[in-house]
């Protein structure tokens, strides 16, 4: 249970530093890989891979890695494919300013008012909703 001086929060906002998008020729595979700045927890960073092997709808579609030991947290996401394409093809556009992404998941975290997260242990938890903010030109 969260102690009163930490705030309970079950999203986690992200500013995209980086996208890259891989393609795999042998067997014809492609996803995106986000490098992303956390911004309601400090010091930290995500990895963020995007697949398109998921179901439009499908919730949980994807999983967060949070290491107790390391302020990197890994994202595996599965999006439908029309989904995928959209957002790869609105990364492809320059924008005035960065990208942010929300993950929202199924565990509460505790955040100090200093942007701190406080776990025990290593976390793995579903990701059930992320929504992009794309700034238009």
């Amino acid at each position: 249970m969260p102690r009163p001086e930490f705030d309970s929060v079950n999203t986690i906002q992200m500013s995209l530093q980086s996208a890259e998008q891989h393609l795999h020729h042998n067997d014809g595979t492609t996803q995106l890989q986000l490098s992303c700045a956390l911004i309601n927890i400090a010091r930290g960073s995500c990895v963020a891979v995007i697949r398109p092997d998921g179901a439009l709808g499908q919730s949980p579609f994807g999983s967060l890695h949070i290491p107790a030991d390391r302020p990197v947290m890994q994202a595996k996401i599965s999006l439908a494919p029309a989904s995928f394409d959209e957002l790869a093809a609105q990364l492809r556009h320059p924008a005035p300013r960065p990208v942010t992404l929300v993950m929202t998941v199924v565990d509460t975290l505790s955040v100090s008012q200093d942007g701190l997260l406080f776990i025990n242990k290593t976390l793995d938890t579903a990701v059930t909703d992320i929504y992009w903010i794309l700034p238009q030109s």
